[in-house]
């Protein structure tokens, strides 16, 4: 089981960095005071096989009652879920390529608009969140000044769910609805 990380990120100084991303409809945004929501879920994964552990996150949120998509949305959610690929900038010159990739591969507009994908000095962005590597999926709280309220990682086992659910505004998941995740 994964150790949860303290509430408030008391004692790290970690706040999400500001980096550019663009989702994958196309639409460029400075992270983090262009989050969606007043609390936003952000699911940041550094490597291709960690995308099962992403969704996951994603079913565990959007079942705890979490919009499972962005798009549509008019003004300031209170809460959202995003999924946050973190590329490293070599790769860069070909994002319309690997963007272009996820985007064929996902398909569904729903998705795309919760997909926002950066292309950052990798180990600079996870020092600033007091991220070790890039060996798993963080989930992390993020308000739109960069505080990060809660977080977790690897999988979302029910200690680590309910240390992110916590601080969202969503009603208690029992373990029943989501053991068939």
């Amino acid at each position: 089981m994964a150790a949860v990380w303290a509430r408030n990120d008391a004692g790290t100084g970690a706040r999400f960095p500001a980096v550019r991303g663009r989702s994958l409809l196309g639409a460029w945004m400075v992270l983090p005071g262009d989050l969606p929501a007043e609390r936003t879920l952000a699911i940041v994964a550094f490597q291709r096989w960690h995308q099962d552990r992403v969704d996951r996150w994603i079913a565990r949120a959007v079942a705890a009652g979490i919009p499972p998509t962005t798009r549509g949305a008019s003004g300031l959610m209170p809460v959202a879920v995003v999924e946050v690929p973190v590329l490293s900038t070599r790769w860069q010159p070909t994002r319309r390529f690997i963007d272009g990739g996820m985007t064929a591969g996902i398909g569904d507009p729903d998705v795309l608009a919760r997909t926002i994908t950066v292309y950052t000095d990798v180990a600079a962005f996870q020092r600033s969140l007091a991220i070790a590597g890039s060996d798993d999926v963080h989930a992390l709280v993020v308000r739109r000044d960069g505080v990060i309220l809660a977080r977790g990682h690897g999988d979302p086992d029910e200690e680590q769910w309910e240390e992110v659910a916590s601080v969202l505004p969503v009603a208690p998941v029992s373990r029943a609805i989501v053991e068939g995740m």
